[in-house]
């Protein structure tokens, strides 16, 4: 009972502080105008004062790049990005277009520049593939999951290669990201499963553990194996941190995104 009280109380903050920053960024927009570098700005300092008020223990390994690169990661959760970004300031986040439409929250990632996609659509994943290029090519980072939707299981599953393409045209690095949660009901797998309830399931627990690692650039030539060995850095760090964790039981009830 205590649980799902904290909670629900949690995700009121996580409302409430998510107001205050979206009014605070149209006051500002009145004097300053509306803006990417001003969008990201409200993501980046959102990003390190939510985990205080709501119980999130993140622990960081590795150094991000300090060049533009493509940022992948494992897929478990709507607060991946919010974890992995922390210290990325001049990136980017790949979204499936249906975070558009969500209350409050489409508002606010679309002020971040997020590039929304609509994951069953060929061409709206061509689309997508040239705003990760332009970004690049304006000094951005991109975080892009390539499993296409989020998982519970040990590993990753499958890969999609457009990423690791568009790294190779853009002769971009790869910088694998892994993300590990200490429990495994933190993944939010069920399509039956409103988001709201599942929030405030994940921010019940006294403290929620949440590890980050950021791993060395990669660059590739080959699609194939380019896909292929940061998968596999992904898969032994997920693997060490669940060590480190004592064992998550990873129930692998998800199915992977074949389109």
């Amino acid at each position: 009972m205590i649980n799902t009280i904290r909670g629900w109380f949690r995700f009121s903050v996580f409302i409430m502080l998510l107001l205050i920053y979206l009014v605070g960024y149209m006051i500002r927009s009145l004097f300053m105008g509306r803006s990417l570098e001003n969008g990201l700005r409200m993501r980046h300092s959102f990003a390190h004062v939510l985990p205080k008020l709501v119980g999130l223990d993140i622990e960081f390994k590795g150094t991000p790049h300090d060049k533009p690169a493509l940022y992948v990661g494992n897929h478990r959760s709507y607060y991946d990005p919010g974890a992995a970004s922390m210290y990325l300031p001049k990136s980017v986040i790949v979204a499936k277009a249906e975070i558009a439409d969500w209350p409050l929250i489409g508002y606010a990632t679309d002020l971040a520049g997020v590039i929304f996609v609509q994951r069953f659509n060929k061409d709206s994943r061509a689309a997508t593939r040239e705003a990760m290029a332009k970004a690049l090519e304006d000094g951005y980072s991109v975080l892009i999951y390539p499993e296409g939707t989020t998982a519970d299981h040990p590993t990753t599953v499958n890969f999609k290669p457009g990423t690791f393409a568009t790294a190779i045209k853009m002769n971009v690095p790869i910088v694998p990201i892994a993300v590990e949660y200490g429990h495994e009901r933190d993944a939010w797998v069920r399509k039956d499963e409103p988001f709201a309830t599942h929030v405030a399931l994940f921010l019940g627990k006294r403290r929620s553990k949440i590890k980050v690692r950021y791993g060395d650039p990669i660059y590739g030539t080959d699609v194939e194996e380019f896909r292929d060995e940061c998968k596999a850095w992904i898969d032994k760090n997920l693997l060490e941190m669940q060590e480190e964790y004592g064992g998550v039981d990873w129930p692998a009830t998800s199915e992977p995104y074949l389109k």
